[in-house]
């Protein structure tokens, strides 16, 4: 598949009715919820000679002050949540902006460490495990966010339920895809237990992924949980 291609493969479809702007960094895109204080979604490619980076991890969180609505590091203080990286810094070790980039709070979402040090930080190893062996993955991840899902203290952050990742292989035939959700909490066990489809993702969260692909090709990708074809 071509880099066009690919390009137009990521985008996400998202509802008028709810706060989003898309802002674009140097190595991903993150559609940010000014009235949540966390992206809807965050999205980027990972292509396998991206593994191989030296760039030593950052440790400074900070505001982007030219997003509306960008939480502060300080909001999350005391509230019993990690700042978690939705876009990880782990894949982007290959370039030293998209590492500081990363750090921003556009990019960060309140999760609990049993989440974040658990099955989450699981699941990433296993995204580059599947980009070494697939060339290249489009990866959206984001928040599952509920009605009776709370708000740190500052009020700037709700505090998601659940967190989302969709993961596409464009450059196998045929093409895969494999969804997952996390509660935002203890989260051990398989990833089976977590695998879902991407229209349950769309469900929960009122995203469309995928939307230049055409109807049926849509219906063909979203609807199983075809998780044998990425673990065999």
């Amino acid at each position: 598949m071509s880099e066009g291609a690919r390009d137009s493969l990521m985008t996400v479809g998202v509802p008028r009715s709810m706060s989003d702007t898309l802002v674009r960094y140097d190595a991903f895109d993150v559609h940010f919820n000014s009235e949540r204080g966390i992206a809807n979604c965050a999205l980027y490619e990972l292509v396998n000679n991206e593994l191989y980076g030296t760039v030593e991890r950052g440790n400074e969180f900070m505001a982007d002050p030219s997003v509306k609505g960008c939480p502060l590091p300080e909001d999350y203080a005391g509230s019993g949540f990690d700042r978690g990286h939705l876009v990880p810094a782990g894949d982007l070790k290959w370039n030293g902006t998209a590492m500081r980039q990363s750090f921003l709070m556009t990019n960060v979402g309140p999760m609990h460490k049993a989440l974040n040090e658990g099955g989450w930080a699981k699941l990433e190893e296993k995204v580059r495990e599947w980009t070494a062996r697939d060339s290249a993955l489009l990866v959206f991840t984001g928040p599952v966010v509920s009605d009776g899902d709370t708000t740190l203290a500052s009020g700037r952050v709700k505090a998601p339920s659940a967190y989302y990742k969709v993961i596409m292989a464009p450059c196998v035939r045929p093409m895969r895809v494999i969804a997952f959700i996390y509660p935002n909490g203890h989260s051990g066990g398989r990833l089976r237990q977590y695998a879902v489809s991407v229209d349950e993702v769309e469900r929960r969260t009122g995203l469309d992924f995928f939307p230049t692909l055409p109807p049926e090709e849509q219906q063909c990708l979203e609807s199983p949980v075809n998780l044998d074809a990425w673990v065999n």
